[in-house]
C-alpha cells in the first residue's frame, strides 16, 4: 500500500469525554485506535506527491480560519456499500456548518482535482468500524448513545478543535509530518 495523506483535526475536550472516546474507540474500532486517537478528517487519501502542496494549503487556510467549537449530539451508524463494512460516527451539531466550510477551503484553488463531488462531506467522529452492517451495528449505535449519557454526556460531547495536522498513512503506522493551529478569525 502506498503512503496516503490526510488532514485531521485532533479535538480538545475535556478529560473525561477524552477518555469516554478513547474508550469507545479501543472497543469498537480497535484497528485504528491505537494508530491514531480521536479526531475528525478533513481531507482523505491524498497521494504522497501531494504533500507539498498539501502542506501550503493547509498553513494557509489554518491562517484564516478561527478555532472550531463543536458538540456531537448524534450517534449514527452508517452502511459503506462499496466496502460491506459499517461505522459508528458522532456528528457534531454546533460546529457542524463551520466544519463545511473548513473541508471546502481546504480543496479549493490547487487541492479541488482530489475532491470526490459525488461523495458528500460528513463531519464526523468515529468511534466504530464492523466488518458488516447489520441490525447489531444499530444495536451498538444505541449502547454507545446510552454510554455517553451515563457518562454526563446527555447533552452531548463538547470540545473545540484548536488546529489541523497532516498524517501519513502507511501499512505500519501513522506518522504525524505538520500540525498548525487554527489562528484566524
Amino acid at each position: 500500500m502506498p503512503e496516503r495523506l490526510y488532514v485531521v483535526a485532533f479535538p480538545e475536550l475535556a478529560a473525561s469525554d477524552a477518555r469516554l472516546l478513547a474508550d469507545l474507540r479501543a472497543r469498537y474500532h480497535p484497528t485504528q485506535a491505537g494508530r491514531i486517537g480521536p479526531h475528525f478528517t478533513f481531507v482523505f487519501a491524498l497521494p504522497e506527491e501531494a504533500q507539498d502542496t498539501l502542506m501550503a494549503q493547509v498553513r494557509g487556510v489554518a491562517a484564516v480560519t478561527a478555532p472550531i467549537a463543536f458538540t456531537l449530539r448524534r450517534v449514527t451508524p452508517i452502511a459503506d456499500r462499496a466496502s460491506g463494512r459499517a461505522y459508528i460516527t458522532l456528528v457534531p451539531h454546533r460546529g457542524h456548518l463551520a466544519m463545511i466550510e473548513l473541508h471546502r477551503a481546504l480543496h479549493d484553488g490547487p487541492l479541488d482535482r482530489y475532491r470526490e463531488p459525488a461523495i458528500r462531506f460528513e463531519p464526523h467522529l468515529t468511534v466504530g468500524m464492523f466488518d458488516t452492517a447489520d441490525e447489531s451495528v444499530a444495536i451498538t449505535a444505541e449502547r454507545i448513545a446510552d454510554e455517553m449519557r451515563d457518562n454526563g454526556a446527555a447533552e452531548g460531547i463538547a470540545g473545540r478543535l484548536p488546529g489541523l495536522a497532516i498524517v501519513a498513512e502507511t501499512p505500519d503506522a501513522i506518522v504525524e509530518r505538520l500540525r498548525v493551529p487554527l489562528s484566524g478569525g
